[in-house]
């Protein structure tokens, strides 16, 4: 690549390389963009019940006989959570054209920190939906049970989101150098706004 930029310059054409190689990445990450948008989509959807299935089952470890009632509530209490951070991720989605590995690294950790809201979210209505929240927290560490449900989820998510984008058809040039950073990551606010979605006519 080197000795062809340094030919283009000889020959007055590096400045038509160069618009070349922007056009190829925009073309890579107007396509990354909108398997991005799908996936965190699909993702965010599947990610509430899972957060309220693994609060439950955590929760049921320190305290049993969980009613049912309490378990949709914590799916419920996570799912709400969750889908809070769905416009602000899907306007970190609209950077992938211009960058693609650096808007999914914001894009991860936004998921990551709804992952953790979730989770935390999860296991508070479940708590107090019981009716016994003084109970439960004498008899087991609250944030102990919390930091273990957001730890299971979080490799969930990583999980999904990897997997769910290979079958997509994501190119490996892509999925293969994906950073997730970490939810107190700095991420600034987003360049762009996510255009609305508009709802399909019946």
């Amino acid at each position: 690549m080197k000795m062809l930029e340094a030919a283009a310059d000889k020959v007055g054409l590096g400045g038509v390389l160069d618009a070349v190689q922007d056009a190829g990445q925009n073309l890579v990450g107007g396509a990354f963009k909108k398997m991005l948008e799908s996936v965190v989509t699909q993702t965010l959807e599947w990610l509430g019940p899972k957060a309220g299935e693994v609060a439950v089952e955590k929760m049921s470890e320190k305290y049993s006989g969980i009613p049912q009632s309490a378990q949709e509530t914590g799916q419920k209490a996570a799912a709400d959570a969750i889908m809070g951070f769905q416009d602000l991720i899907m306007d970190f989605c609209e950077e992938a054209v211009e960058a693609p590995q650096a808007a999914f690294k914001k894009v991860g950790v936004l998921m990551l920190r709804a992952c953790n809201d979730g989770a935390a979210k999860a296991v508070m209505a479940i708590m107090n939906s019981m009716g016994c929240a003084c109970c439960i927290k004498a008899c087991a560490n609250v944030n102990d049970i919390i930091a273990k449900v957001q730890e299971v989820v979080q490799t969930a998510l990583k999980e999904q989101v990897t997997s769910t984008l290979k079958s997509k058809g994501a190119p490996s040039m892509i999925t293969d150098k994906l950073e997730w950073g970490n939810p107190d990551d700095d991420i600034g606010e987003p360049s762009k706004k996510a255009s609305p979605q508009q709802e399909e006519m019946s």
